[in-house]
């Protein structure tokens, strides 16, 4: 489609400056249950998000058509939009940023592989966990997910942007039973270089998870050097962050308010955005179409940066870090490729010192369990005990509690088992002096 007519229009309708943006995905969703295909979907789809300058207010309008009419309607939105802004600041759209840095990370042989193929994996997949231990009793699902998307940006300064991307999702639970206890544990792969997914290691690990469940305890209540394991510690980070967007600063709900270029953690902890890191999560412009880059967050404890799209940057009279996303009618701030820098020591050298301690394996009701403007948070938990540097009995029923800057301040250390999560976070399990464990 011919966008200069978009933006020829655009202008003719008193529309200063515009821009378009189209993203066109296709996916493949399937999963299985007791040996049956139980979900099969295969489904194509596109988002076009329009947006413009008149008399000086910001208008958007969104779309998932891209016909004959699809331009009229885009440029009524904008204008509809715009005449209902009560902003009072002059907008203006970005033309473009001198360098971009853009990469292929779109795999093609992923897209070649047969259906059956994938198929036969989630098959394999089942059949292995069901042979694993006589203790699994279920194997409550493996699912197989993948999604090829493009997005492409214009505006009307001339700028064009374009990027592809593909990968998949692998994921798979059981149950376990012995006696009278049930117990449960599951597993999520992610990349898009299928020939290196190991399956053998995938059923393994979910197995050994769900067998080491078993004859779990409660501990004493009290405080505990802990260790959380890579994908716990991915998660609450990722509420850090959130208190480092300049929205959540501007609007005085962040409590790293004030706290710029100070120390608020461990000299241990280093957290980068790595937006250009060659991934499944690789992005070279953001929803302005300004250039990412990689950027330090916390620096040796240090905080760096806050977040920033062109907005909350103008008021602070700083330049953006790239970070605007649109979210619903309006450019918000967001971020991804959250890379948490661990060490060279193994999982057992890092709890080797300690005498008595906890490795938290599991948590839930974190969502509901944070309070995002202190920092503080309680949820359950599940993990192990560790004894004389070593992990040692399970635990179940207990509760993990904290702060979030406390946490982040008696970091002791990270070992070696870096993860790349679904959440775009890549990290190691970290050590921390003392956390509160609520048991018996």
């Amino acid at each position: 489609m011919k966008f200069d007519q978009f933006f020829a229009l655009a202008k003719e309708k008193g529309i200063a400056e515009s821009q378009i943006q189209i993203t066109k995905s296709n996916s493949l969703s399937m999963s299985l249950f007791h040996h049956e295909m139980d979900n099969y979907n295969i489904a194509d789809g596109q988002s076009v998000i329009a947006c413009g300058v008149v008399n000086g207010k910001f208008g958007s309008c969104r779309t998932e058509e891209l016909d004959a009419s699809t331009f009229d309607y885009l440029i009524k939105g904008i204008i509809d939009s715009a005449s209902a802004s009560e902003k009072t600041e002059t907008a203006e759209l970005f033309a473009g940023s001198g360098k971009y840095h853009k990469k292929n990370v779109f795999n093609k042989a992923l897209a070649t592989i047969p259906v059956e193929k994938k198929i036969a994996l989630i098959h394999s997949i089942e059949d292995g966990l069901f042979a694993y231990d006589k203790k699994i009793n279920e194997v409550e699902s493996v699912s197989y997910e993948e999604r090829e998307a493009v997005s492409e940006f214009y505006n009307s300064h001339g700028l064009k942007l374009k990027q592809k991307s593909n990968y998949f999702v692998i994921a798979a639970g059981v149950d376990g039973k012995e006696g009278e206890e049930v117990k449960t544990a599951w597993d999520v792969a992610l990349g898009n270089d299928l020939s290196a997914f190991d399956a053998k290691a995938f059923i393994k690990g979910i197995g050994d998870k769900l067998l080491a469940k078993f004859g779990g305890v409660q501990c004493a209540s009290g405080k505990y050097p802990t260790v959380l394991q890579n994908d716990i510690f991915a998660n609450l980070v990722n509420y850090f962050i959130s208190s480092a967007s300049a929205d959540e600063v501007q609007r005085q709900s962040s409590f790293l308010i004030g706290k710029l270029n100070t120390k608020i953690a461990s000299s241990k902890l280093s957290i980068q955005e790595r937006p250009l890191q060659k991934n499944v999560f690789f992005s070279y412009f953001d929803d302005e179409g300004v250039a990412t880059t990689n950027k330090d967050i916390v620096k040796k404890g240090i905080l760096k940066n806050y977040l920033y799209n062109r907005e909350t940057a103008k008021k602070d009279g700083v330049t953006t870090t790239g970070n605007g996303q649109w979210e619903g009618d309006k450019i918000g701030i967001g971020y991804g490729n959250i890379f948490i820098k661990g060490s060279k020591k193994s999982f057992e050298e890092m709890i080797a010192p300690i005498k008595e301690g906890v490795f938290i394996t599991e948590i839930e009701g974190l969502g509901t369990g944070m309070n995002a403007q202190s920092g503080d948070f309680s949820c359950q938990a599940q993990g192990f005990m560790i004894r004389d540097g070593k992990k040692a009995e399970p635990l179940n029923l207990i509760t993990l509690s904290g702060n979030l800057l406390k946490m982040l301040e008696d970091i002791r250390g990270f070992d070696n088992r870096m993860k790349l999560n679904t959440d775009s976070t890549e990290c190691a399990d970290v050590f921390i002096k003392s956390m509160s464990i609520g048991g018996k």
